[in-house]
């Protein structure tokens, strides 16, 4: 990513679009959901923006994790290890 260039001028517009339905705050490339969302869940939401979710269920053992603490794709920081 080049410096002094706004996060959003990178994203393709369909991308963009697909963040801007959710209605949700987006902050450092991530949606910032309150409530997890699972895998299969944002499949069905938009698979566009499938890994811009920050708070997910993990697939393993369904617990909620802040993928920016912890955790890889949709699997917890605990499964993973």
């Amino acid at each position: 990513m080049k410096r002094g260039r706004p996060l959003r001028a990178e994203l393709e517009p369909q991308v963009i679009q697909s963040i801007h339905q959710s209605e949700l705050p987006f902050e450092n490339g991530l949606i910032q959901n309150s409530e997890s969302i699972s895998l299969s869940d944002a499949k069905e939401y938009d698979s566009l923006i499938l890994l811009r979710w920050r708070n997910r269920q993990c697939v393993e053992c369904g617990e909620s994790f802040d993928i920016t603490s912890q955790g890889f794709l949709y699997k917890c920081g605990v499964c993973i290890g």
